[in-house]
């Protein structure tokens, strides 16, 4: 691990923000609105404290334990060397792929309307294809030229957001916010699995935490301080959007929907300008994924989860896990529908950080963190991930059973791993206290 980082408190906070916001508002208000309709703002609000309380966990984690392995390395240190963390560490990373695939979608989505292609289910596949093909190449090229783009981006991003919801609260209309009378606490409790994939992006800091400088002071600011403005800004663009066309409306025009809410203020110049910061939106979330996620490809095969392919580099610069980590993105693009991944990747990230949440009940006493936060942040979690498994039991056990799949999938690679190789993982920080084989 490298002694100094080259990304600012500064840097970190655009790569979880760029990450975060491309992967929420652009992408799934559509989805959401299907659900709960108005109350989206609710979901997001739910989601969003479901997520502060998560974030407190990793930061905790990532301050003590400061690796690019991210969530192996917690899991590993909470719960030793043994299939279960291996297999878990797995499943982190087909979720991370499942997330920047959902934000690669949008893209398309996006782009197929500029190009007068919208609808057409090819163009939007190639386009989001094709982007992620580039942003491979430039995290091939370096670190700093990636945190250069990032922030530029994340400021284009925010101006235009900013700009669109004040506009937008002069258009509204207040009856289109009340909530409609099919709105239950099951449909809530199924939304907020959709939604809590709006905020995962925030663990791609923890997945660059040995770039960051000063990692033990600077990571936690980082965390909890792109929450809680992500959290505020989806909560406005949702009511705005909401407030400006009819749920009908938000759910037809799908991943188009932030730009649709445009129109009343601005007509189709709104709707050109907001489409073009959601693509600016999206290749920041793809950028800062890929970054993490083929960072964290690499690790996982250093630490003998991953064959050792992911870890040779190409040409001297990236590595055989950045280009396989690409190249599973593209080919979930061209094999599944949006909502279905979307769900998939919701559900997936919910098990995964209420694993590293218990996990972190286990090395209290190493992270030094607030003990009644950390039990809370488990309780929630683990709470939440029990009432969407009951409610999605009753409406939508598809995505259960895909879930599943993926998951047994991740359990099954890892034993084949372990036996065919011999290979066991080799934690970055510290030996864990347990090695269970």
């Amino acid at each position: 691990m490298s002694k100094k980082g080259n990304l600012s408190l500064s840097a970190a906070i655009s790569m979880g923000i760029g990450a975060m916001i491309g992967a929420g508002i652009f992408a799934l208000l559509g989805q959401t609105g299907a659900i709960v309709g108005s109350a989206t703002w609710l979901s997001f609000l739910i989601a969003g404290g479901i997520t502060v309380l998560c974030g407190y966990s990793f930061a905790r984690l990532g301050a003590r334990y400061p690796s690019n392995g991210g969530v192996l390395e917690y899991l590993v240190q909470a719960y030793g060397v043994n299939l279960y963390s291996g297999g878990m560490g797995i499943f982190y990373y087909v979720s991370m792929i499942v997330l920047s695939a959902v934000v690669a979608k949008s893209f398309g989505a996006y782009a197929a309307v500029l190009m007068g292609r919208g609808g057409q289910e090819w163009a939007q596949n190639l386009t989001a294809a094709g982007i992620v093909a580039a942003l491979v190449v430039l995290n091939f090229i370096s670190i700093s030229a990636f945190a250069r783009v990032e922030k530029i981006f994340v400021a284009i991003k925010l101006t235009v957001l900013f700009g669109f919801a004040i506009l937008g609260f002069y258009t509204i209309r207040p009856q289109n916010l009340a909530f409609p009378d099919t709105l239950t606490g099951g449909s809530i409790l199924s939304s907020v699995a959709v939604t809590f994939f709006a905020y995962t992006g925030f663990n791609v800091i923890n997945g660059a935490v040995e770039h960051i400088e000063n990692p033990a002071k600077t990571l936690p600011k980082a965390i909890m301080t792109t929450i809680l403005l992500v959290t505020c800004v989806y909560i406005v663009l949702a009511v705005v959007v909401f407030g400006n066309l009819s749920a009908g409306q938000v759910i037809a025009a799908k991943e188009t929907a932030l730009a649709e809410a445009a129109r009343p203020m601005l007509g189709n110049t709104g709707f050109v300008i907001v489409s073009v910061a959601a693509l600016v939106s999206s290749i920041t979330a793809i950028n800062a994924n890929l970054f993490s996620t083929g960072n964290n490809a690499y690790v996982m095969a250093a630490y003998g989860t991953l064959p050792k392919t992911f870890e040779k580099h190409l040409w001297g610069r990236g590595t055989e896990g950045l280009a396989i980590t690409g190249v599973c993105i593209i080919a979930l693009i061209m094999l599944f529908d949006l909502s279905v991944i979307a769900s998939l990747g919701g559900m997936a990230m919910l098990l995964c950080y209420s694993a590293v949440n218990i996990g972190h009940l286990r090395v209290l006493h190493e992270t030094k963190a607030t003990p009644w936060i950390a039990w809370l942040a488990a309780v929630v979690s683990c709470g939440t991930v029990l009432l969407v498994i009951i409610v999605d039991a009753m409406s939508a056990p598809r995505q259960l059973l895909v879930t599943g799949i993926f998951l047994v999938f991740s359990f099954v690679a890892e034993w084949i791993i372990r036996k065919t190789t011999g290979r066991k993982i080799k934690p970055n920080i510290l030996q864990p206290k347990k090695d269970v084989t």
